[in-house]
């Protein structure tokens, strides 16, 4: 069963988007008449929420909560409309967006930051610049595993 949902960018009027998914598992079911959709920022990856990092020779952090409340303010502090635009849908059902917040791309700024490993080629030149900055998670003693290895070495297998 394919099931269809809608996603507004901009009000009630605007032109809205149809997203297909092959089965429910990106939905919550928030109550009786409302429900919350996982989707993921395209082309980033960000350390995971127990994921550590060492910030100083002797101050360890979580660099998951670290990217999280770094894309919280972006999202809230940034002027502007906020406009999620859906892409695709990714490999665990997540429905791929990228994510704009008054004209600026919220993933570019993520990996400019040196807060979110880019995923793909799009953003390596923007990792480049940051790691040869020292920006965010670059400038720490020592920056966080890529999210990717450190998924394979710690976590267990999620299943389609």
């Amino acid at each position: 069963m394919r099931i269809l949902i809608f996603l507004l960018a901009f009000s009630a009027f605007a032109e809205v988007p149809v997203i297909e998914m092959k089965n429910a598992k990106a939905l919550y079911v928030v109550d009786g008449d409302s429900i919350s959709l996982s989707m993921r920022i395209k082309d980033i990856d960000t350390p995971e929420k127990k994921q550590n990092c060492r910030k100083t020779v002797d101050k360890i952090i979580s660099c998951g909560m670290v990217a999280k409340q770094h894309l919280q303010k972006l999202l809230n502090n940034l002027p502007g409309k906020l406009m999620i635009d859906p892409v695709g849908i990714g490999y665990y059902g997540r429905v791929l967006v990228d994510v704009y917040k008054g004209g600026i791309n919220i993933g570019e700024i993520m990996v400019e930051d040196g807060i979110a490993y880019a995923f793909s080629p799009r953003y390596k030149p923007s990792e480049r610049i940051a790691k040869k900055n020292k920006r965010g998670f670059w400038g720490y003693y020592k920056p966080p595993l890529n999210p990717k290895k450190w998924r394979k070495r710690y976590m267990r297998p999620l299943h389609k």
